[in-house]
């Protein structure tokens, strides 16, 4: 039997390697706890791009193997065979979710998680796009005070428009529910005949009316929470309605070329470590500081 179909194999994956720690992510083709005790994974993920980030600014003596598995209920598992002493030399990093507001936060060395709902809210961050911007267009950053008009409201007037909607889909959760469609979550944005990308409120009317005719009896929260629209939102959409506005910033006001999504989110990406480096995203730096004081070695 290959090493690599127990749990000592995962333990021993490292030597492998030939890293300090292998880990494991979201991300890529969805794959079984059976699959990735064979030894599947993917190892050219957006996931992966972001964590590697991270771990460089937090850990940068350290040498690590990442491995994408796309399912979070496979990297959960791995993270209870880390919590319960079953497996060692692992780290599992997770999108957040709404498992804080559900109880569902697993809580050990070598278990780490989002500082929002996933790493989209947390790369897509305001800050982050307008560097991304600028590097992008060649602009001055001193010399956007348009582009930076254009941010600043609709970054304010996308939580106002997200807010009920994020929060009912908080409390669905809770039901093991949902508002917003995973699948087809291009169904809530709109763009304009300008380029500039919108909430489709028709469809999230449509959904809750669908996520309403799941749950049977009232629908109330089961614990009190306080979320924040855009840190909160499903980050495939809140990335969504980001790219669109970096894209409308770009095309529409600088006549740049068409920029790639993938592209985008790997300049979002090294923009995004580049301020938390510098500690000019303290919120998100703090949440951070503590993941990563928990990661071993």
């Amino acid at each position: 039997m290959s090493f690599r179909r127990t749990e000592s194999g995962l333990t021993n994956l490292y030597l492998f390697f030939g890293v300090d720690a292998v880990v494991y992510l979201e991300g890529g083709a969805s794959l079984c706890r059976d699959d990735v005790n064979q030894g599947l994974y993917s190892d050219s993920t957006q996931d992966i791009r972001f964590w590697q980030t991270l771990f460089k600014i937090y850990r940068s003596d350290k040498t690590y193997k990442f491995c994408s598995v796309g399912s979070k209920e496979t990297v959960k598992s791995i993270a209870t065979d880390i919590l319960n002493g079953r497996v060692n030399n692992v780290i599992a990093a997770m999108d957040r979710d709404f498992d804080h507001i559900n109880e569902r936060l697993i809580s050990a060395n070598n278990i780490i998680y989002t500082f929002g709902y996933s790493w989209e809210n947390d790369a897509w961050d305001k800050n982050a796009l307008r560097e991304t911007f600028c590097s992008l267009s060649g602009a001055c950053a001193t010399k956007i005070d348009t582009e930076k008009e254009i941010l600043d409201n609709y970054y304010k007037e996308l939580a106002s428009k997200l807010r009920g909607a994020v929060r009912i889909d908080a409390v669905l959760s809770q039901y093991d529910n949902s508002l917003f469609d995973r699948k087809s979550y291009m169904r809530y944005v709109d763009i304009y005949r300008n380029g500039m990308p919108a909430v489709n409120k028709e469809q999230i009317h449509h959904s809750l009316s669908e996520a309403r005719d799941k749950v049977e009896g009232a629908i109330v929260r089961n614990t009190p929470f306080v979320l924040s629209p855009l840190i909160d939102c499903f980050g495939h959409l809140f990335a969504e309605y980001a790219y669109r506005l970096l894209a409308y910033l770009l095309e529409k006001i600088r006549k740049n070329p068409k920029l790639p999504k993938d592209y985008a989110a790997s300049m979002i990406v090294e923009k995004f470590g580049q301020l938390l480096g510098a500690n000019l995203i303290p919120d998100i730096k703090l949440h951070y500081d503590s993941e990563f004081s928990r990661v071993l070695p």
